[in-house]
């Protein structure tokens, strides 16, 4: 993606591979996550619902004041009839990424938030799955189960982090996928453990990624970048 002649919207360019337009929209957002945690305007919230809409309006304004106005950040992207995804980056103009056409209708990437620790009883490991006689509702599960961005091979995940460190996290997330990959589920492998764990102490945030193999979906691999920020 780039400006260019002079269009303050850019464009997606003829030959960039998808997952390239997707990496940048992800680079975009860790740049601006601890702007929008001290942005003085911000309401103060702590649904993850309220937060997810908050970063998209956040996102969306800084996106047209500082050259990335080729993508525009949209809350509660449906994903078939019965889920939606926190939210999605567009394309602003259709284009053509890696042999395919996109619209302003199609994300080129997808995004799930989800508060650490989430609330509630038995939700404790909702970051990663949910209980295992419940709707699937477990943010990197319903990337692997195909349910969000079914054809994408990159999405993110936000966390917001409400106690404790990012850093404890990446710890305490390890070890609930080496649980559920020695407790029989199918799902779940240690090759699902987070890795490449960037910690930026100033702004209070990390950035670490992980692979999962996909149990249905056009892209049989999912790599999510995981961005957290303590709140």
């Amino acid at each position: 993606m780039n400006v260019s002649n002079g269009n303050p919207h850019g464009r997606i360019t003829s030959g960039v591979p998808a997952d390239a337009a997707a990496l940048k929209t992800l680079d975009f957002i860790e740049r601006h996550l601890a702007a929008w945690r001290d942005d003085p305007e911000r309401p103060l919230a702590r649904r993850e619902r309220d937060l997810n809409s908050q970063l998209c309006k956040f996102l969306n304004v800084a996106a047209r004041q500082s050259g990335f106005a080729m993508i525009h950040f949209h809350h509660e992207e449906p994903q078939g009839a019965r889920h939606s995804a926190d939210f999605s980056a567009n394309p602003t103009d259709a284009g053509w990424i890696e042999g395919r056409q996109y619209t302003k209708y199609e994300p080129i990437l997808m995004m799930e938030g989800k508060r650490l620790p989430t609330p509630g009883s038995g939700r404790q490991r909702e970051y990663l799955t949910s209980s295992a006689d419940e709707a699937p509702s477990g943010g990197v599960q319903r990337f692997k189960l195909g349910l969000h961005g079914a054809r994408l091979s990159v999405a993110g995940m936000v966390g917001y982090v409400q106690e404790s460190t990012c850093g404890n996290w990446f710890a305490t997330v390890n070890d609930w996928v080496n649980d559920l990959a020695s407790s029989g589920d199918p799902l779940w492998s240690g090759d699902d453990r987070l890795d490449g764990l960037i910690l930026h102490l100033g702004d209070r945030m990390s950035r670490c990624q992980s692979e999962h193999r996909r149990r249905s979906g056009s892209s049989p691999m999912i790599r999510l970048i995981h961005l957290w920020v303590e709140m």
